[in-house]
């Protein structure tokens, strides 16, 4: 029986598409089922298309873009656009940010349509106090979370676990926390415990690692105080199932060096759960 062209394609298409999955589900199985990603502030000396490249060769699939690379916007043809970009580098998107919101709500409309174009469901965010009522209607309406990033010794809202407790306590599931580990330990407190008390708010995490409270003690993954496998293991108890976002701010000559350091040593850590 003769086979036509036409067939051929679809038959090498049906195969590429079958030999993908396996790739993507043995990439996650690597690191204990998370969804393991990187947010890209990492790489913001890089532009959109080079940090895509970058995520390729790093072998992450899912990311979590910030403003510079990635700027909120209505212009579909440039969202078009991006969504390629993405979908030919293999890369998703399932976090933006940090945004900021205010009680202008127009703004915040703008924000949701554009997480609604790019196809991701969670705002890494940092909100104001008259903003969670618009939000928390917004959240139902679009099906997008909002995660309320910590920053550390100079967040004076949101730095401590209570602080961030308190905010969200009174508002549906959908208000949560992007719980950052490193800013966690520069303020003295237990990433642990934070994930373990937000439990099922914790919509996004920024790994990182530090050794004090000041910038320069930031370290690679296992370097610094971070309980590694201790994070993993409170991850699987609240079944967290969104990005597993590394964030490493050092920058310099190293940086990507420094950045498959982390991910072999979250690989190890996952060999532990």
């Amino acid at each position: 029986m003769s086979m036509t062209r036409r067939t051929l394609l679809r038959g090498a298409v049906a195969a590429t598409a079958a030999c993908a999955l396996p790739r993507a589900l043995f990439a996650q199985e690597a690191y204990g089922g998370f969804k393991m990603g990187l947010q890209t502030y990492t790489l913001r000396d890089f532009t959109f298309d080079q940090t895509l490249g970058h995520l390729k060769d790093l072998g992450l699939q899912y990311a979590q873009f910030f403003g510079k690379q990635l700027p909120i916007t209505d212009d579909k043809a440039k969202i078009d656009e991006a969504r390629e970009k993405m979908k030919a580098a293999g890369v998703q998107i399932l976090s933006w940010g940090v945004q900021g919101f205010s009680k202008n709500v127009d703004n915040t409309k703008k924000a949701f349509e554009f997480a609604k174009a790019m196809g991701f469901s969670v705002f890494s965010a940092n909100p104001s106090a008259d903003s969670f009522e618009s939000l928390a209607t917004l959240t139902k309406e679009y099906g997008i979370r909002i995660a309320i990033h910590n920053h550390g010794p100079e967040d004076k809202t949101y730095g401590r676990l209570d602080q961030v407790q308190k905010a969200v306590e009174k508002w549906p599931v959908e208000i949560g926390s992007c719980v950052d580990t490193g800013h966690v330990l520069r303020i003295g407190e237990d990433p642990v415990q934070w994930i373990k008390a937000l439990g099922p708010r914790v919509h996004d995490v920024h790994i990182k690692d530090f050794s004090g409270p000041k910038g320069e003690d930031e370290k690679t993954l296992g370097k610094g105080k971070l309980d590694v496998v201790g994070v993993l293991k409170a991850l699987k108890e609240v079944n967290f199932s969104g990005i597993l976002a590394l964030e490493y701010e050092k920058n310099g000559p190293k940086l990507l060096d420094d950045v498959k350091e982390c991910l072999e040593t979250v690989r190890e850590a996952a060999k532990k759960l």
